[in-house]
């Protein structure tokens, strides 16, 4: 979770990505405080902590950049450098071409019945990235020359979509002249909010490429984005709010898509409506998470924020304004006094909760790290206990034969008898002989003291932690309901506006 986290923070941090950035000591302070706050078990000089943050600074500088870094425990030292080759210009363009070319047979026209698509199949797909991603012979932007090699081989408009993903590349030929003009009337409808595209090309747009479950958190983002910047930075205030907040929105999840399938402003400008219409509930319940984790913390500007909607009646620029409330369907009025214990408890009962799991799911790596043959060490002793018992047993049994037989040829006169009796017995020590040998190695097998007293110290503490799972479990159902009343309420007023209700006579 650190990568899109820190790349949403880095959004709030530096913003617009230019070439002409300056890393200030303030942007260090402002980082290692966000770094100290989410890293929690973790170092800044781990290996793969330093992977992820360099890899959220490359994805942030990535249209205008490559970015140089140098690490201590204490400062990062940036320095973004600008390409030195544009994609046009490359001196591997030809031979990407030619990969495609050569490659006829797998692509994809007409892909699924739809005379605007196009696949290239998984195989081209992972021969021209492995061609791609092997350049050292320039600097270059090289997602951008992929898809300037790809609008190249295919001659496409600028208006065509190109979307990597899954290990294979669509195509999506659009014509920006299919967007119609917005007349002055429809401002405030969706034909507006789509930007003047055919709802039908969207939802075809939205079928083939979003519903997948790489994008099962993509409005958490979005929402998580909006919280930390227009709210915890910027600290909008509840005008700015009502004013802006969808279109702040908006354009977020426009950004969003930009990064994720292509440049195509104008296309999803519409398309960022369209999902945001879906998935509106969803965008506005992870601010709601957001907002009410931030409040539980006795955050300030949250707590001031909230204090709007018990105002009733507000007076703006000599007009009188009812203000949305945070009421619940049966009535109830929630208030910032109101809210606080419940949303502290259910809000500090749900962060317990996740780090108990997650402690859980370590012990239990740990623990069966102990398993053997899929058996706990435990259960593998006692199994092998069983099977030197039922050996000792049978040792004993033979041993009791033996002496009997020994006893027999001791008193045999008869030479043949004797001999009929020498065989057996030697066959018969033979025989107890392999299984003393098999009830040593049995007992070799068996887990060693430090083994059991590692597993059941470990099992301990899982035992524990489950206890206090349904202690959690057991806080959270019985605030399940008054917190999701608050969530729910607060989702309601979120999504209102002020009210106009009289002019003010001055």
């Amino acid at each position: 979770m650190l990568l899109p986290k820190l790349k949403t923070h880095l959004k709030s941090l530096i913003e617009v990505p230019s070439i002409d950035f300056k890393w200030s000591d303030e942007h260090n302070t402002k980082l290692f405080s966000f770094l100290d706050e989410h890293l929690e078990d973790e170092s800044i000089s781990d290996k793969d902590t330093q992977t992820k943050i360099k890899q959220a600074f490359k994805e942030h500088f990535e249209a205008v950049g490559y970015t140089l870094f140098k690490f201590t425990d204490t400062k990062l030292s940036l320095k973004v450098f600008p390409y030195k080759i544009e994609p046009k210009d490359s001196i591997n363009l030809e031979t990407i071409i030619c990969i495609i070319e050569e490659n006829e047979n797998l692509i994809e026209y007409n892909y699924n019945g739809k005379e605007d698509l196009i696949c290239l199949q998984q195989e081209l797909t992972l021969k021209l990235s492995h061609f791609v991603n092997k350049i050292t012979n320039e600097e270059i932007n090289k997602k951008e020359l992929l898809k300037h090699a790809i609008r190249e081989a295919f001659e496409l408009h600028k208006s065509d979509i190109i979307i990597i993903k899954n290990n294979q590349i669509f195509i999506k030929l659009f014509d920006n002249c299919d967007i119609r003009e917005v007349r002055e009337d429809e401002k405030e409808t969706i034909a507006n909010r789509y930007n003047g595209l055919d709802e039908e090309e969207l939802k075809s747009f939205y079928n083939d490429f979003f519903l997948k479950e790489k994008n099962k958190n993509f409005f958490y983002y979005v929402a998580e984005q909006f919280v930390d910047i227009y709210m915890l930075d910027k600290k909008i205030n509840n005008i700015a709010y009502e004013k802006y907040a969808f279109a702040f929105i908006q354009s977020i999840i426009t950004e969003h898509l930009m990064n994720s399938f292509d440049e195509n402003e104008e296309f999803f400008k519409g398309f960022s409506g369209y999902v945001f219409r879906i998935h509106f509930k969803e965008v506005f319940g992870h601010i709601a998470n957001l907002i009410l984790s931030e409040f539980s913390a006795s955050n300030k500007y949250m707590i001031d924020f909230l204090k709007y909607y018990s105002l009733n009646i507000v007076v703006l620029n000599g007009q009188k304004y009812r203000v949305p409330e945070i009421e619940a369907p049966n009535g109830l009025k929630w208030n910032v006094v109101s809210m606080m214990s419940i949303v502290k408890i259910y809000i500090k009962t749900e962060i317990s909760l996740e780090d108990i799991r997650e402690k859980i799911e370590d012990f239990e790596d740990e623990i069966f790290e102990l398993y053997i043959d899929d058996l706990t060490p435990i259960e593998h002793n006692n199994n092998l206990a069983k099977e030197i018992e039922k050996i000792s047993k049978s040792i004993i049994s033979d041993s009791k034969r033996l002496n009997t037989l020994t006893d027999a040829f001791d008193s045999s006169k008869n030479e043949g008898e004797k001999e009929v009796l020498r065989v057996t017995i030697q066959k018969l020590k033979v025989e107890i002989q392999l299984q003393k040998d098999e009830k040593t190695k049995l007992s070799s097998m068996m887990a060693n003291k430090s083994h059991l007293i590692k597993y059941n110290n470990i099992k301990r503490e899982i035992d524990s932690l489950r206890r206090q799972e349904k202690r959690d479990e057991k806080i959270l159902s019985q605030n399940k309901a008054s917190y999701l009343s608050i969530k729910n309420s607060l989702i309601k007023a979120l999504t209102s506006k002020k009210v106009l209700i009289e002019e003010v006579v001055a």
